[in-house]
Order: structure tokens, then sequence, then C-alpha cells
């Protein structure tokens, strides 16, 4: 029989936190995967493209190019690939999700002159989704030790921290969303401007599995006759907050235009509710397993400007466009929520201010992308290109996001059009953490299938 002994896990600059770091903080604004079918069959070069509903997430100028009033609604389907590689061992895995994308509905007033169309909506501007499995033999210490207490009643502590087989999963599916209010109007013969008040929502859930395995059964001296170790954490956030982005739209010619918008500075508020649970165990059964005291931590993250633009040729068999966004996620910052009082931990928070700075970039990412239309048929069909660069300082070339894709449409001429289309990412990430030194290289490949329809009014 194992004597009673008293455990108390070393977790250093493990301890159990919620996700306010700064890499989380930028990783929920950049790189917005956007609204609607058409818009993902150019590559997302809509700034001045953007011609129905959707314009409200792209540039609500464009709502002035609106024939009529229309209904919007698309859903999509996501594949997420990730081949991870961890000390020589890869594993390749695949996750799936089907959500909404958008819904909403563009109302076009009537006018003597000009245009005025007002819209409202539901979008599904940014995935949240993402996963991380590998597994692998390690020489290297991570530092993982405990105190235990010895048959003399001594207490020392005793490492478990190499020659393991530690795996790792990281799981999240979430999303950020807004409900949108815009309009836009015609101010001259070829001005347009626009405004959108998006209302922030959204919601991720968080999973993080450790374990670690002394499949050679090297720690057989008592009392760290270890057998196994494994620590599961979880985070469950909801997101709130609202932001307002002002656009233009510029028609040099009747085939040639050009889009302009800002989004002004704004915030997200992040309400987390966190728990983990660890357990230790012993090659002669015995096992200490802890579940941790849930808890709630609130924060406020605060986003600088984001400035986007592009140009659109209209040749009435062919669109051709391209697009740009710009912005420095260098200035990124932790807030303390209103109404909260300042604390040790709202401190500590706002020290990490000083991470963004050190570690963040501006970053400008492009797209382009063109429409075929086939005479007398309504078909469309579309190709386009994105390049997003890493916002990281130290990034490499192999970390920008590429996507490809390509889309059909068939335009009735009359109440209503159809659309679909197909977008695939490409990208390299390179993750680490504590418990896994070494690093993991992560390849993944994105598909996101998506379908949509159009009634106008």
């Amino acid at each position: 029989m194992k004597t009673l002994f008293i455990l108390i896990l070393i977790i250093l600059t493990w301890q159990f936190l919620p996700g306010q770091t700064p890499d989380e903080a930028v990783a929920l604004m950049e790189n917005e995967s956007g609204v609607g079918v058409k818009a993902l069959g150019l590559g997302n070069a809509f700034v001045a493209a953007a011609d129905d509903y959707t314009a409200t997430y792209w540039n609500p100028a464009g709502l002035t190019m609106l024939n009529k009033s229309e209904l919007n609604a698309d859903i999509y389907h996501l594949q997420f690939n990730n081949e991870a590689t961890y000390l020589g061992s890869t594993l390749l895995d695949e996750r799936k999700f089907t959500k909404l994308n958008s819904i909403g509905l563009a109302y076009k007033f009537p006018t003597s002159q000009g245009s005025f169309v007002l819209s409202f909506g539901y979008n599904r501007f940014k995935d949240l989704e993402d996963f991380m499995y590998f597994s692998g033999y390690s020489v290297i210490s991570n530092g993982l030790e405990f105190e235990l207490e010895n048959d003399s009643g001594e207490f020392n502590y005793y490492p478990f921290d190499s020659n393991v087989l530690r795996t790792e999963e990281i799981t999240q599916d979430g999303n950020l969303s807004a409900w949108s209010v815009a309009g836009g109007v015609m101010l001259a013969k070829n001005l347009a401007l626009g405004m959108t008040i998006n209302f922030y929502s959204g919601s991720s859930h968080y999973i993080f599995d450790f374990y670690q395995d002394d499949i050679d059964d090297l720690y057989t001296e008592y009392p760290a006759n270890y057998e196994s170790y494994e620590l599961h954490q979880r985070i469950d956030s909801d997101f709130s907050g609202w932001g307002v982005k002002i656009g233009g739209l510029y028609h040099l010619s009747e085939n040639l235009r050009l889009g302009m918008t800002v989004d002004l500075p704004s915030s997200v508020n992040v309400l987390e509710n966190y728990g983990s649970s660890d357990g230790l165990y012993f090659d002669d059964g015995y096992a200490s397993e802890i579940d941790d005291e849930p808890g709630e931590w609130e924060y406020k993250i605060s986003y600088p400007f984001k400035f986007s633009g592009g140009a659109a040729l209209d040749l009435n068999l062919l669109l051709v466009a391209a697009s740009f966004e710009y912005r420095d996620w260098s200035q990124v910052k932790f807030e303390k929520p209103d109404g909260r009082s300042m604390s040790a931990d709202y401190q500590s928070l706002l020290d990490e201010n000083v991470y963004f700075t050190d570690t963040f970039q501006p970053v400008l990412s492009y797209s382009a992308g063109a429409e075929i239309r086939i005479p007398g048929t309504g078909v469309r069909l579309r190709g386009g290109y994105q390049y997003v660069p890493s916002p990281y300082i130290d990034a490499t070339e192999e970390e920008a996001r590429e996507y490809f894709s390509a889309g059909f449409g068939y335009d009735t001429g009359g109440d209503a059009a159809i659309n679909v289309g197909i977008r695939q990412g490409y990208w390299k990430r390179n993750s680490f953490d504590d418990f896994t030194p070494g690093g993991t290289l992560e390849d993944i490949v994105t598909t996101k299938f998506m379908a949509g329809i159009t009634i106008r009014m």
C-alpha cells in the first residue's frame, strides 16, 4: 500500500489562467473571413465591387448600387485540416463545421434621383474554429515536478519531466459576429457615402488536453514511481461590443469605381468562464485527481483603425476587382472593463500591453478577383486570390496565409439569384508551450464551401 502523501503540482508559468494572452487578442480580429458568396468567389476583393446586401459588411456605400430591395442568406461548411509535426512524429487530423454566414435585408427607398438604401442583418464575419493534435516521445525536460512524501516522512521534489510520451490536443469552436445596421446614399452623381454600425456578439469554446506517459517505465523509484499525468482546461468566452465603419464609393467613369472604408477604433468585451482538472497516476494504482474551482474573468480589448480600399472595373461581361486592407496590430491593447475595480490581476493584464508593441506589426493584405458573365444565360463564373501576411514581427514567409477561391452564380434576371463558392487556404504555423518544449510545426489547409440565395423585392 502506498502511504499517504501530499501532492503539490508545480506549474510555475503553467498556472492556469483564462485566455487573456496578447496572441489571442490579436487572433480574435485578425484575418476576418468576410461575408457573402460573391465576395468569397472574388477572393474577398469586394470593397469597390460590393453591390448587394453584403455591402453592409464590405462597404456600406455600395448599397446605393442596388436596383431593388433584397433579402440575402448564406451558409458555409468549413473543413479544417492540420498536419502537426512534433519531434519528428507527424499526425494529420480534420474537423468540420457547418454554420450560418449571414442573413439580412436591404431596403431601397423610392427617390426622384440618386439612391438611398438601408440594411439590417446578422453577419458572421470571423471564424474562430481551430484545432491542433500531436503526440511524440521527448527527451527534453519541461520542468514538471511534484512534491511527494517518502517513507521517512520527508517531503522532496521529484521530477517527471523527460523521456516520456507527450500528447496534446487543442480544440476551439466559435465565431465573432455582428448585428449590423447600415445606410448608403448618393451625395452626388458619382459619389456615394455609407455607414455601418456593428453590434458585436459571439462566443467560443476552447478545450486544452495534455497527457504525459512513462511508456519506457523509467520512473520506478518510490515515491516517484510515476505512470502518467494529464491536464484538462476549458474556457467558454462570450464577446460583446460595437464598432463603426464609414465607406465611400466614387465612380470614375461608367465602368470604373473606387471604394474606401475606415473602421473606427473599437473595443470588444470578453467574459470568460474557465475551469481545469488534472490527475497524477502511479505504477501501483494510486491516483491523485484535482478539480479546480471554476472561475470568471472579464476584460476588454481595444482595436485601432482599419483601412480598406479597392477598385472595380465592370465591363458588362467581365468584372475585375482588387482590394487591400491595413491595420497596425502593435496598437492593440487590453483595458479594464467599465465598472470593475482595479486589482493585481487587472494590473498584470495591463502590463502585458507592452507585448503588443514588441511582438506585432502592421499588416497590409491584398486580394484580387474576376467574374465572367456568360451572355444570355445569367451564369457568372468567379475566381480570386487573397494574401494575408502574419501579424508577428518575426514571422517567416511560410506563415503568411494564401487563399484561392472559385465561384458560380446564376441570376434569373428577375427576382432571385443563387450563388455557390469554394475557398482554400494554406499556411504554416509554429506553436509551442511550456508543456511541450521543442515546438510544433503545423501545416494547415482550410476548405470553405458556401451557398447563398438572394431574393429581390
